[in-house]
């Protein structure tokens, strides 16, 4: 259970909620509390276990406003594209979704009352996720057979009309 640190008000019931983490990022941030504190200690000040890791240089938390703010200087040192942090939450929401995650078990790591919110405006549907979902369908459709049968068909078909000079009109 994670520790409930709250800077100021929260915007819903349900924004207050305990993520579980990776088992690798887990103890690479242990790894960081631990030095964090050892850093502490040999400046004579004490960071207590239940603090926040990631402190600014007056020892306090990052506010999300900070972090906002100091983003496009992250990716123009880093050379990476365009993203805010508000971006991450809607990466992070597509990623989860397309990798299947149950949107039950979704909306709630996202923070939203229900799953709509989280579907309406998180997920993002990509163009290979698109033609993954199609395959699936023809999948359960047709043989393996009869999708090698189809695609041979398929190109049969686009080699005779690229050979054609003219476009093929259609009587009406």
């Amino acid at each position: 259970m994670a520790t409930k640190k709250v800077l100021g008000d929260l915007k819903t019931p349900q924004s207050l909620r305990d993520v579980p983490l990776h088992p690798r990022l887990k103890k690479l941030l242990l790894k960081i509390k631990a030095n964090r504190i050892l850093e502490y200690k040999q400046c004579g000040k004490i960071l207590n276990e239940d603090d926040f890791i990631f402190l600014n240089q007056n020892g306090e938390p990052f506010v999300p406003e900070r972090l906002t703010n100091k983003m496009p200087t992250f990716i123009k040192k880093y050379k990476l594209e365009h993203m805010t942090v508000y971006g991450l939450r809607h990466s992070y929401a597509t990623l989860c979704s397309s990798l299947g995650m149950p949107p039950e078990v979704l909306h709630i790591l996202m923070g939203h009352a229900d799953f709509d919110t989280t579907r309406r405006y998180y997920i993002h549907i990509s163009e290979a996720r698109k033609q993954q979902e199609m395959l699936k369908l023809y999948n359960k459709q047709y043989s393996e057979v009869e999708l090698n049968d189809l695609m041979e068909r398929n190109r049969e078909y686009l080699e005779k009309i690229s050979v054609l000079e003219e476009p093929m009109l259609i009587a009406q």
